[in-house]
Formats: C-alpha cells, structure tokens, sequence
C-alpha cells in the first residue's frame, strides 16, 4: 500500500462557502491538517510556491472551482501544482455547463453528464473491489430512505465505480493527467455541528457523509487517529441471572456463542443481587470471557439517570454499587465497572455522577440527555469513537439490529466499536435472526475482536504515530495498550479533562504516574516493554454526598411491583401474544 498523504488543501473561493466551512470541521474532527488555495491563488505563480512545501497533499474542491481553476489553463493537462497531488476529492456536480464541461475533460467522455436524481428512494451499491477505501461498507447494497442529490453518467471504461446506482455513479475514482480523481456528486458536505437527538443512520443522510468519510480515512490514513482494532460485544439488558428469563435461555446462548465465537455482557438490574441462580452464576464464572454482567441502572426506574440531582445521583450510584459488591461476595461473580442506562434516559449531570464514582465509560442506545436538559450532542459526537461532550465522560453508542447491518458498517469505518443492544426476545426461536445477523457481521471486511463489555471500551481508543513516539487518545476512564513489537514503545496518552482539579491522579498498572496538562488534556508519558501492556486508568476525587440511599416503604414497595410485572411481561407475554 502506498503511503497517506500528509496535508489537505482546500481549493475555494475568495469566501469561504457553507460546504468549505463544513469540510474544515470533517477535517478537524479527524485531525487532518489542512490549508487553503483560494481560485485567484491557483491561477497565479504561488500556487506551486504554497504547495511545494508538503511532499504529499491532496485536493478538496467543490466542481465549480476546479472547473473555474482549469478553465484558465492554457492547455488540456493540469496545472504543475496540480499536478502534483497524490489525489484529488471532487464534490457538488452541478447540473451546468462548467461542470459538464469539467466532468468530461477530466473523464476523457465527451458525452458524460450530471443527471437530477430526484428525491425517490433508490439502492445504492458499494463496490467490493476497493477495500482498502470502503472498509466493512465494501460489497453492500443500501436502501436509501430518500434519493441523492445527483447522478454522474460517464461511460469511460476506465472509471472505477466506487458507490452506483442503476443509471449512474455517486462516486467514482478515475484518473486524469496521471493523477487520481475522486468525484462525489453529493451537493452539500454535511455539517457535523448539526445538534443530534437521535442515532445517524446512513440510510437517511448517505450523500455528502459516506464518500467524504470513505476518501479521507483513505488518503490521510497516516495523519488520521485510527482505531486499533474492532472490539466487539452483544449487550442483553434486564434478565436475573436465572436459567431462562423470557425467550432467553442461556444455555442456548453459550451454545450459539461456542458457535460463532461472540461475546455477551448481560446489563444486569442491581436490585436483582438477591435474586440469582447458583448454576446461572457458576455458568457465567466458567465461561471464559462469553458471558458477563455490567451495571443497569440500580433500581432500574423509569428515568433514574435522568435525574438533574448530583446528591440524588451519587446515592443511586452508591446503591448500585453497594448491591453488586454483594453479588460478588455471595457469588464470587465480579461485575464490569460500565453503565447502561435504564431506558437510555440519561442528564449531563449523570456522566459527572459516573465520573465521581469510579465507572469507566457508558454505553447507550440514545444520544442525547432527556428531562429538559440542553442537548448539546451534535454530529460529530456521534461520529467520535465515544461521546465526550458531557463531563468528558465517555457514553459510547450502541445499535439494535434493525438498525441495518450498513450503520454498523459505517461505525466500522469511522473507527467505532459494534456493541449490539437487545432484550430478551432477540433470542427468539434459539436466536435464528441474531445468528443470521452475527454472520452477516462477519462476512463484513473487518477484524471483529469480541470482548466482554469493559475490556471492548478499554481497547476503544485512537492512535496515530509521531515520530518514535505514540499518541494515544484516551476515552474510557481506563486504557489497555499492549505491544506486540520486538522493542519498546512510548505512548503519549492524552485525554480530554477539562475539570482537571477533579482528576486525583494517573495510574499505570496500578501505580501513580506523573502527568501535564496542556490545553483542555490531561498528558502522559509512559512506556510499554516488547510483549508487554499497560493498564492506563483516571482516578477522580469522589464527592461524598452521603450514604446508599434509604428509600421509603412505599418507594420500595413500588419498584418491587415494577420488577415482578415487567417479569411477568417478559416470560409470559409473548406466550399470550402467539396465542391471539
């Protein structure tokens, strides 16, 4: 594979335009360098003066100025410092002259043209041949939930389809005076500012999202924060730890997981402790790393963690935790320190709760805090490996699987681990749909890494090399970095704190190690041994704001009845629903 390129530069008009300025925040989200080229520049003699400077660039321009840019070439061929680009991204097709013009210069087709696709819902397909660029979306055909914006018809045999539908291409790489186009006909680059209240789904938002993704991962794969692997876990929210619960029996689910090689991590109700069976226990203890339990609210009431109390909060979470270090010690089962809210309701002032109290990350199906907190959540969180904008605390997403096996991909390929979410019933008939989808997973061109749940996020950091020296984007409250090389390693963990007089320390396999801070992140030097790992957690001070909650008797005497009649529900209504 040949090497990334090192710097973007941005080819735009004198002001900058909305799709300019979005591309800078995609860039800045991946931490691509970048620099600008305005059209009057480019027609001048700085142009190969402002270029000549970085070995390897690229080129993101929008059609109009690139046709604009080429249009004052005395010649066919490109520019000389055009010409020097290791490749060139090329977005917004307009249906007009100039970008008719463009497209069939650079395409070598004189009749290739930009057709209005309308807003019908229509299949894309993604090519299988270019791996290296697609990444888990590679071979997949997508159903969008609304058309495209336009369509690029070009007949030249050359051309490499990348993304196509049935008349045409939505991005295709060819090239073109010896260098290597990308052409988008995607309009509008999307602006990753956007508040999200809801997951992203590719289906409703593929144009102007996927390709730029798909081209910048590519071609800044060098300068980019990658992931170091795909870790991976199926999470069951609710059942006790009993033989069956609903249409879960957990026999059934070792025997699929013996079967397909996954890992589950059962998000388990804190007021259950009491309620477990010894056997179910014993199984989960003997299934080496299969199975596990996390933390699931603590009573497991309808919007507990969306509460806006700290001293509320911290009591809760002093409850829960007080319940599972008894289940451990009537058990011998230990718990993972990672919280899944009840319903997915959550409040900002949660994830400072959970800080407080020594959890290493949550993981959600919502994104966005509820009971009339400000959501703050935009698109870029959601395209981060985790969302950190409420404390910095990490609130990693998960998806259902009818979320469609292309989003998952998609999280692939922004680096993002694949936790599944469900209930009991995703084990319907012995889990036939769960084990169809397990395989579809599979089939996907990625490494999964199924892990339990806490040991995932732990290994769900970026990385980027920098000269002899690591950098290594922290998330979780604890990191685990392992060195398979024959030499020493020296990473430069970094993370995000921008409440550092909270932080306590830094330990290191359970020492304390020094650290800096510098611009909103906490920093650290360590060194890894050939074949060996560190252990990275953050230690907070914890505010006492009292002792595990003493609920009234009526409180109590509530909760009880919601448990037995959501059990009641889950084992015996789908019995009375395949009888109406």
């Amino acid at each position: 594979m040949s090497k990334g390129t090192s710097i973007a530069v941005l080819l735009r008009g004198s002001d900058p335009s909305t799709n300019d300025c979005n591309l800078t925040e995609i860039l800045d989200l991946f931490e691509i360098p970048w620099t600008v080229l305005t059209v009057d520049e480019a027609h001048g003699d700085s142009a190969a003066a402002r270029t000549a400077g970085h070995q390897r660039f690229a080129v993101l321009t929008s059609a109009a100025c690139l046709a604009e840019v080429l249009q004052h070439s005395e010649t066919d061929a490109l520019p000389t410092w055009l010409a020097g680009a290791a490749s060139v991204f090329v977005y917004g097709f307009q249906a007009t002259d100039p970008c008719k013009s463009l497209l069939r210069q650079i395409t070598g087709d004189p009749e290739a043209e930009i057709c209005d696709s309308g807003q019908r819902p229509t299949i894309v397909s993604v090519t299988d041949s270019f791996p290296e660029l697609c990444g888990p979306m590679s071979g997949l055909q997508i159903q969008l939930a609304r058309g495209h914006d336009t369509t690029l018809v070009v007949r030249n045999s050359t051309l490499h389809s990348i993304v196509g539908v049935s008349d045409g291409h939505l991005f295709a790489e060819f090239t073109y005076s010896g260098v290597r186009f990308f052409s988008d006909s995607s309009l509008t680059i999307v602006d990753v500012r956007e508040r999200a209240a809801t997951y992203f789904d590719v289906k409703k938002c593929f144009a102007g999202a996927v390709p730029i993704v798909m081209y910048l991962k590519w071609a800044f794969r060098d300068v980019c924060l990658t992931s170091v692997e795909t870790s991976a876990c199926l999470i069951i929210d609710d059942p006790p730890l009993w033989p069956r619960y609903g249409l879960l029996d957990f026999d059934d689910l070792l025997q699929l997981a013996d079967k397909l090689t996954f890992a589950t991590t059962i998000a388990f109700i804190p007021w259950n402790w009491r309620r477990t069976n010894r056997g179910t226990v014993a199984a989960f203890r003997e299934s080496s790393g299969k199975l596990s339990i996390c933390v699931h609210g603590c009573d497991h009431t309808r919007g507990e963690f969306a509460a806006r109390s700290p001293e509320l909060l911290d009591r809760k979470l002093k409850t829960a935790r007080m319940r599972m270090q008894a289940l451990r010690h009537h058990t011998a089962l230990d718990h993972e320190n990672v919280m899944v809210f009840p319903q997915g309701a959550f409040s900002p002032e949660a994830a400072s709760a959970l800080k407080r109290n020594g959890f290493t990350a949550a993981v959600n199906t919502e994104v966005a805090p509820t009971n009339d907190a400000l959501n703050e959540t935009t698109l870029a969180d959601l395209w981060s490996v985790a969302i950190v904008r409420y404390a910095s605390f990490p609130i990693f997403t998960r998806r259902y699987i009818d979320h469609g096996i292309e989003n998952f991909a998609f999280d692939g390929l922004l680096g993002k681990p694949c936790f599944i979410a469900g209930h009991h019933d995703l084990l319907r008939g012995q889990g036939r749909e769960l084990a169809t989808f397990l395989r579809l997973l599979a089939s996907l061109q990625w490494k999964l890494c199924w892990r339990p749940l806490e040991d995932a996020v732990r290994r769900s950091y970026s990385i980027r090399s920098d000269g002899e020296t690591i950098l290594v984007k922290m998330l979780a409250e604890r990191l685990l970095f392992e060195n398979d090389g024959s030499t020493t390693r020296r990473i430069c963990v970094m993370k995000r704190e921008p409440q550092v007089a909270a932080l306590k320390g830094i330990e290191v396999n359970h020492g304390l190690i020094a650290y800096e801070y510098i611009d909103g992140y906490v920093r650290a030097m360590v060194g890894v041994p050939p074949g060996g790992s560190v252990d990275v957690r953050c230690v907070y001070r914890e505010q006492l704001h009292g002792s595990p909650a003493s609920e009234p008797i009526r409180y109590r005497v509530g909760v009880a009845v919601r448990r037995y009649l959501s059990e009641l529900r889950d084992n015996y209504g789908h019995l009375l629903r395949s009888r109406a």
